[in-house]
């Protein structure tokens, strides 16, 4: 039996959808509303991170079981149920991944990569790290290093420190996560795509001066 849910989550000012599924329609129908053209139809940029519940077996050995998947365009979240069998990871989510004009960006993502594409048969075309994006671009190396919380202060002068449940403790491994982990989720994909999309703007197209020349005697309007 399928799992759909829906939560608002206010941030900065925002109320922000977020839609929590393991339901093919329900995904398919998502990933299909964030197909919206940016306002210069450039490369538009998605925040994702993926949480992996783990079972405990020894000192050694990670059972990783049922992950979190989670996407932010800005105005609105989806956090998929992944399935334990990539058989039944939907096609849509397959080919959204691997399209050229989306750029998937979020923090310490190399070995979720790696996870997803081992356990799931996941491969994204474009995938960037924040961290060192920032420290390159805004010619600071120690953003390279710095958190969720750090980088959007650094690049967006954003803090939403105060939105994070104050609550560490949580337990991905349950199948129904609770409102507060589903804030949690949405506070780091939602800052991601503000980073990202902030650090990826392209730049302006400097306006050339226009010059007029009035023939003399000519009427002037």
């Amino acid at each position: 039996m399928g799992y759909t849910e829906v939560k608002f989550i206010e941030l900065n000012g925002l109320e922000i959808k977020t839609t929590l599924t393991d339901e093919e329609k329900s995904i398919d129908d998502h990933i299909s509303s964030f197909f919206t053209p940016t306002d210069d139809y450039g490369t538009k940029v998605i925040g994702f991170d993926v949480e992996w519940p783990v079972e405990y077996k020894d000192s050694t050995d990670y059972l990783f079981k049922r992950a979190n998947f989670q996407l932010c365009d800005g105005n609105s979240c989806l956090v998929i149920c992944l399935p334990f069998s990539s058989d039944v990871v939907p096609k849509s989510l397959h080919n959204f991944l691997r399209m050229p004009n989306y750029t998937f960006v979020g923090i310490g993502i190399k070995d979720n990569l790696a996870f997803l594409e081992k356990e799931h048969g996941i491969v994204f075309r474009n995938a960037v790290e924040l961290g060192p994006l920032a420290a390159s671009l805004m010619k600071m190396p120690h953003l390279r290093y710095c958190g969720v919380d750090e980088l959007a202060f650094e690049v967006c002068k954003l803090d939403l420190r105060k939105y994070r449940p104050s609550r560490l403790a949580f337990n991905w491994g349950k199948y129904y996560i609770n409102k507060e982990l589903v804030k949690h989720a949405t506070v780091n994909v939602y800052s991601y795509h503000k980073i990202g999309s902030a650090l990826l703007r392209p730049a302006p197209v400097p306006q050339m001066p226009v010059l007029i020349t009035v023939r003399s005697g000519s009427p002037q309007y």
